[in-house]
């Protein structure tokens, strides 16, 4: 039987505790200051003198935060900072600090692990790569202090994990424990979320604010909000139609449209572009223009791409879903060929729908309109401005309609059979039946739906690079042409965080209209 410690050895192992946690943090703090002042960007933003080349100075403050960032720094720091604070409290002696300081060392111990594992990965992989002989003196070097580190903070947990009900008094708490095992099960959520999707974003947000180019070794400057003021400028003006003489009516194209004046002179020279006309009578238009009129027409196609395509979508697949839901022979082998269009890659079908869709004889589509003389000659269902929105949206839905349908027949099969029993007794029709029963308990289900396939909608990218290229851009092509065409990674950054934007925007009307809390 182990002996119970006498209070002077208890109040000395608990005050040595408390010191090495206190260490612990200070320790943590201090590596992060370090690995700042040791980055070669930072560095370089320091010693930085200027030469013959160097227009203007690194700007330091910008380099720390595209190499750390505000979550990252904050995450160090507050980390240090908990483990001070426990380290403080464990001097009173209260078990309830002493299990955060066992899960504090547990979660160290893990990324301390965590971190030597990926940095061997890394060393052996660019070996490998480089066709090199791995420097094993060097690779220990590297991961020495921190196996010392990991060894400390596992012997330490295993310590105090055997020692802390003769070290440590009070009583913990339901409330306490449940408290403590749920940031268990959430560190490592938290870590991948910032790891795959809080980082990443918070770095394309500050690129979004400097002229940095793609791939180019230039220093990148701080432009402020001057990205975003180029993409969202907008201008609505009145202009009048054209025509040869002011009795005569307005002029208009070979296709039919009426031909508009331009906007004045010194919006053209400040950059500003007609996007759209809309007539609103007496030979006026409301002239829409913005200084990049491509983003602005972008947005546009975007956003009626996903309206109709995802309202299309989701009265086809709550058809669907009803459909398969219902008792037939032969609902399993329906259920499994009408996913067979969600299942196909999107590059693969839409390379399948421009074969079909060709703007000779030889497509599908005009081969069969064209004998059933629904029209008179062969349509360019790719390269007409009029009907690739339209087209788009077909391939879209044939694709997409099933993964709605799979979503929606999810919902149908948890409302009870019972309801749909008691209505009919009491002589509900089918239709109320729908709208009493089916559509209120399906909300989960349809905003679920709904926020899939609007966030989907929103980026899409593969299938209008397929079918348009560069003849009809979305927002995410759009993108796609200015970081890699153009280089201009600081402007594309800020059109994919007003993608974002719009994906949020679009998911919270979604939560809010169909009252999803509830």
């Amino acid at each position: 039987m182990k002996a119970k410690p006498t209070p002077s050895d208890r109040r000395l192992l608990v005050n040595a505790l408390s010191a090495v946690m206190i260490l612990i943090g200070a320790l943590t703090i201090a590596f992060f200051f370090l690995t700042v002042l040791n980055d070669p960007g930072i560095q370089l933003a320091l010693t930085w003198t200027p030469g013959d080349d160097d227009a203007q100075a690194p700007s330091l403050l910008l380099i720390f935060l595209e190499r750390f960032g505000i979550i990252v720094s904050t995450l160090f720091i507050g980390a240090g900072g908990f483990f001070i604070a426990i380290g403080w409290r464990l001097r009173h002696g209260h078990i309830r600090t002493a299990y955060w300081a066992r899960i504090l060392l547990l979660w160290l111990a893990i990324g301390v692990g965590a971190y030597i594992a990926l940095t061997v990965f890394n060393i052996l992989n660019s070996a490998a790569m480089d066709k090199e002989a791995v420097d094993w003196g060097a690779l220990v070097g590297w991961i020495a202090p921190a196996l010392l580190i990991l060894l400390g903070a596992a012997a330490l947990w295993y310590w105090l994990n055997r020692n802390i009900d003769s070290l440590f008094g009070g009583e913990d708490s339901l409330i306490g424990r449940e408290t403590r095992l749920a940031w268990n099960l959430l560190i490592p959520t938290l870590t991948i979320f910032v790891l795959v999707a809080a980082r990443p974003l918070e770095q394309t947000f500050i690129r979004s604010l400097t002229d940095k180019r793609f791939a180019g070794s230039a220093v990148p400057q701080f432009v402020g909000l001057e990205n975003y003021s180029n993409l969202l400028s907008l201008r609505i003006d009145t202009v009048s139609c054209r025509k040869s003489d002011p009795a005569d009516p307005c002029s208009t194209r070979a296709n039919g449209s009426i031909r508009w004046e331009s906007i004045d002179r010194e919006l053209l020279r400040a950059g500003y572009r007609t996007v759209a006309n809309i007539s609103v009578g007496n030979d006026q238009s409301v002239a829409i223009s913005g200084l990049d009129d491509d983003f602005i027409e972008a947005i546009g196609t975007t956003v009626v791409f996903t309206i109709i395509s995802v309202a299309l979508e989701l009265v086809i697949g709550l058809f669907m879903a009803m459909v398969v839901n219902s008792k037939f022979r032969g609902r399993g082998a329906m259920r499994a060929v009408m996913l067979v269009p969600w299942a196909i890659p999107t590059v693969i079908s839409a390379r399948l729908w421009e074969l079909m869709l060709k703007d000779t004889t030889a497509g599908i589509f005009n081969k069969i309109l064209l004998d059933l003389q629904l029209i008179n000659a062969p349509q360019a269902w790719l390269s007409d401005p009029s009907l690739q929105i339209p087209t788009a949206i077909i391939v879209d839905v044939w694709k997409t309609a099933p993964f709605m349908a799979l979503l929606l027949l999810a919902g149908l099969q948890v409302i009870p059979s019972d309801l749909y029993e008691a209505a009919s007794v009491d002589g509900a029709s089918p239709v109320r039946r729908f709208f009493s029963i089916t559509l209120p308990l399906l909300r989960p289900a349809i905003a679920i739906a709904l926020i899939f396939r609007t966030l989907d909608a929103l980026r899409v990218f593969d299938l209008f690079n397929v079918l348009f290229g560069r003849q009809q851009l979305s927002m995410a092509t759009y993108n796609f042409e200015t970081l890699v065409s153009n280089q201009m990674d600081g402007y594309a950054s800020a059109i994919s965080v007003i993608i974002f934007i719009f994906i949020s925007i679009f998911a919270f009307i979604y939560v809010r209209l169909l009252n999803v809390e509830s």
